[in-house]
């Protein structure tokens, strides 16, 4: 039971688990479904708090909790596991390694929307479509993490890098919400409050008090959550200025490693304690987002899938290439541009975080359902990617190279970067 266990947690089951069951539950009883994601609990109805109807209220629903305060601790654990890439050993520690991932970011944002916006031009659909252009720019993180674990291994640069990637390119289609699709106010002035609590967290609970316990912490948790949703944005990265500050080991131990888990620095207690919760925060993601019922099929399908498969792995390929060819700033260690082309790939799997943008961009509908159904099919990314690791000769690193197999990797990567 033990071993069953380990698998599930190794390889993110719950999310799947939880995203079939919504997927069949919403093409059984559509109704039913969504009498469950969207119910309404009635219990606080602040300008800031819940999910945002038509006359400019929100309510607080079951598909709110989830999303906006739940996922908040996802974004939180693979906030961690970035910036610990960043400290001694990890494999974003040297800052031209880290820009470069940065820079591809803006490709991955840009190439899907400009496939979006041409491809509804060149179909002339524009008018009906043109709400869509940033539904594309979303990438799943958990379901990119998660293959890309399965294709890279633990040990591979190539994860710190997608996540980094996936938070950047998720924090701009935030803002992108923010601007274009927000119906409330948006008053950037309240993430002073969050900035307030991460300095206050930094210079009295770790420099002064110097706190080993991660609970004072929480509490940060909780104000900034408040500022982000007073400012108008989308919640689900408040914990992360938090979590920047708490204090941490000196090294990275690697993306997910098992000794984090027995490290007793602050950073990775919290993540000790949240390591088993959050999984199941995954399943109830799955479940609260994944439920499209195939009932529209249409041009939005279409254009958002390609988009997502085509657009964004393209975008990311040309703007990592530039970063490193004219910016010269490097892959991180054992990375070359083969990895960078089938990550891209798996960065197409846009699924839930796209399903949530498909949702904000167009209004209830026929067109909003046909590009839900384009986001649940950018999945196709992970059997790309596969398809494309495998022509390539991407290799797993689930552990670190010793000396003699670290020359050979070198080699390698030193070898697919020239070509």
């Amino acid at each position: 039971m033990k071993k069953l266990w380990n698998i599930v947690m190794d390889n993110t089951l719950l999310l799947i688990i939880g995203a079939a069951i919504g997927l069949v539950w919403a093409n059984i009883d559509l109704s039913a479904y969504h009498h469950l994601i969207d119910f309404d609990f009635e219990a606080l109805r602040n300008p800031w708090f819940g999910i945002e109807q038509d006359d400019g209220s929100k309510h607080l629903t079951f598909h709110f909790l989830v999303n906006d305060i739940f996922m908040a601790f996802f974004f939180a654990m693979a906030g961690k596991e970035v910036w610990e890439s960043t400290f001694p050993g990890g494999a974003l520690h040297n800052p031209k390694n880290a820009a470069t991932p940065l820079i591809t970011t803006a490709g991955g944002v840009v190439g899907p929307a400009l496939f979006y916006i041409v491809g509804a031009f060149l179909i002339g659909k524009w008018g009906e479509l043109h709400h869509g252009w940033a539904v594309p720019t979303a990438t799943d993180i958990a379901f990119s993490a998660m293959f890309a674990r399965i294709i890279f291994g633990n040990k591979h640069p190539a994860i710190p890098f997608l996540l980094l990637l996936a938070i950047a390119d998720d924090a701009i289609g935030m803002v992108i919400i923010a601007i274009f699709f927000t119906k409330g106010a948006v008053v950037p002035l309240w993430l002073l409050l969050s900035l307030a609590a991460a300095l206050f967290g930094y210079f009295v609970f770790n420099k002064k008090l110097k706190i080993n316990s991660y609970w004072p912490y929480l509490i940060l948790f909780v104000i900034s959550w408040a500022a982000f949703g007073l400012a108008g944005i989308h919640t689900s990265l408040s914990f992360i200025p938090i979590v920047v500050i708490m204090p941490h080991a000196e090294t990275d131990a690697g993306i997910h490693a098992a000794e984090e888990l027995s490290r007793t620095d602050t950073l990775n207690r919290f993540g000790a304690a949240f390591n088993v919760p959050v999984h199941f925060v995954l399943f109830l993601f799955g479940l609260a987002n994944a439920g499209v019922a195939f009932t529209e099929v249409g041009y939005a399908t279409w254009i958002v899938l390609a988009s997502l498969m085509i657009g964004k792995p393209l975008g990311i390929f040309l703007f990592g290439g530039a970063a490193v060819k004219i910016f010269k700033l490097g892959f991180p260690k054992f990375m070359g541009y083969r990895d960078l082309f089938v990550l891209g790939s798996v960065a197409g799997i846009g699924f839930t975080v796209a399903l949530f943008m498909a949702s904000v961009a167009y209004p209830a509908g026929p067109i909003q359902d046909a590009a839900k159904l384009g986001a649940l099919f950018s999945l196709g990314s992970a059997v790309a990617s596969f398809v494309l690791a495998k022509m390539l000769g991407v290799k797993r690193m689930d552990t670190l190279p010793d000396e003699e197999e670290e020359l050979v990797v070198a080699t390698e990567v030193a070898s697919q970067t020239a070509e």
